[in-house]
């Protein structure tokens, strides 16, 4: 579908075919090109991920993707119905045994010299908002099924245990805004360039590409929080060495202050996990899936008091100075 396009619009032949984070991917003269189609064109988020990316290029990141123009002078082409655009990549592996957390708070200091201001990409501010909408948008769908009644397996586990969940949210909405009342934000915490969810192959694969529309722009911890959270989730009774290990490299590069770490804590709390099993569920799912995810929910909520330890003892199993920092903790965990 793309070849005769990319062909008229730039000139390259698709060699090697592949996928890269997700999107199709080609080979030209030894540069990895991948291709972005556009659900919808939003100019200034465009505008944005092209100066953000342009930025951290300036900045010496070789493994940012970078903007590639057409012959027509413009980055958006078309090809059929579809609305995209091309990114490029020199073709470089990372070393296997480098520090995680150390690459992240590097990248994380690079981004938050930025000099430009970000409307689009941004999330600065918007997590309250945020989690209070997806909080309401499930909790509708459970008062449905709740007079309803449920009716498969799925929805049983959902209607009892949604209200627990949603009481951790709001707990985590509650730590959020004593934060941003009680505590400054230091230097560390202004604005950086951060992941839609960095996970622990976010930065991984034959070719490592660090591609603009995996990005926000926002506080450095929630890069951190999301990878914690799937290291704990994967990795349940044995999680404190890395986690430990990922945190310690990312600190000794640039150390919280106590409000990045109630930022980190904040968003662990909010049960992203949980709320995105139910979301996922009732889009329309093939058959499979859903039998997929009721295993998921069912799972979650079997290992809500082993979650409830993780988040008590998180602070202390993460080495962030409790009391240095005077952090404050939950009374009910």
């Amino acid at each position: 579908m793309f070849e005769e396009a990319i062909y008229e619009n730039y000139g390259f032949q698709m060699e090697r075919q592949e996928s890269i984070g997700g999107f199709s991917a080609f080979r030209f003269n030894n540069y990895l090109f991948s291709i972005i189609p556009l659900q919808e064109i939003n100019e200034e988020e465009l505008k944005e991920r092209q100066q953000m990316s342009q930025f951290l290029i300036e900045k010496g990141d070789k493994y940012v993707s970078a903007f590639v123009m057409s012959k027509k002078e413009t980055y958006l082409s078309q090809a059929g119905d579809t609305v995209f655009l091309l990114l490029v990549n020199g073709v470089l592996e990372e070393p296997r045994d480098y520090q995680l957390g150390k690459k992240l708070a590097r990248f994380h200091m690079r981004a938050r010299s930025y000099p430009h201001q970000v409307k689009s990409c941004s999330r600065i501010g918007k997590w309250k908002e945020m989690w209070e909408q997806r909080i309401d948008g499930i909790e509708a769908v459970w008062r449905e099924k709740l007079q309803s009644h449920p009716g498969s397996e799925f929805e049983k586990l959902f209607v009892e245990s949604f209200p627990y969940f949603m009481a951790l949210g709001e707990n985590a909405i509650q730590y959020l805004v004593d934060t941003e009342i009680d505590d400054q934000p230091g230097a560390v915490d202004y604005g950086t360039v951060c992941h839609e969810r960095f996970l622990k192959n976010s930065w991984s694969g034959k070719v490592l590409v660090r591609n603009p529309f995996d990005w926000v722009f926002d506080h450095g911890t929630r890069d951190i929080a999301e990878w914690a959270r799937e290291h704990y989730l994967e990795n349940p009774h044995t999680y404190q060495p890395g986690m430990r290990q990922f945190i310690s490299d990312y600190q000794n590069t640039s150390p919280f202050t106590s409000f990045s770490a109630r930022l980190l804590y904040s968003r662990l709390l909010f049960p992203i996990h949980y709320y995105e099993t139910i979301e996922n569920y009732f889009i329309a799912q093939p058959e499979s899936r859903q039998k997929e995810l009721e295993e998921s929910l069912a799972a979650i909520i079997n290992r809500t008091q082993l979650y409830e330890r993780f988040l008590q003892s998180f602070y202390e199993a993460a080495e962030i100075p409790v009391r240095t920092l005077r952090l404050p903790k939950l009374d009910w965990l």
